[in-house]
């Protein structure tokens, strides 16, 4: 029992300042309203994709997933909900978008298909034709 509580205690010690490991998880798929992506590229070239990103409110900009091969791209944006798991917190109604650059590398076989994960809303989807 005593090993348990030293554990458990060095653990606390070791963990961030001000993070709590029994906090909720905050991470949510964050809504994406427009993906740009160049209509062709030349072979060999790497190319920007531009995905607006939707936050405010207690939700905040966190990472881009990419699952990546060389015939498609499948973005995930997650963030961060404030609010999540709390009751005692007012979020603003400062709604804003905020574009995220995400570079592609090659190799790319034509065409190349993008796709946005939006959780409960369609994806967004895009062709880039490699010439």
């Amino acid at each position: 029992m005593k090993r348990i509580l030293s554990v458990a205690l060095l653990g606390l010690l070791v963990s961030p300042i001000g993070c709590n490991p029994f906090a909720p998880d905050q991470s949510v798929e964050l809504s994406v309203s427009k993906l740009d992506a160049p209509a062709s590229i030349a072979s060999g070239s790497s190319f920007a994709v531009v995905l607006t990103v939707v936050l405010g409110g207690c939700l905040s900009f966190d990472r881009i997933d990419v699952a990546r091969s060389e015939t498609a791209a499948n973005f995930t944006v997650w963030g961060k909900d404030a609010s999540k798991g709390r009751k005692d917190i007012m979020c603003p109604d400062n709604i804003f978008e905020e574009p995220h650059t995400y570079q592609l590398n090659p190799p790319f076989t034509n065409p190349f298909q993008i796709t946005v994960n939006r959780g409960r809303l369609s994806p967004l989807t895009a062709t880039v034709q490699v010439q």
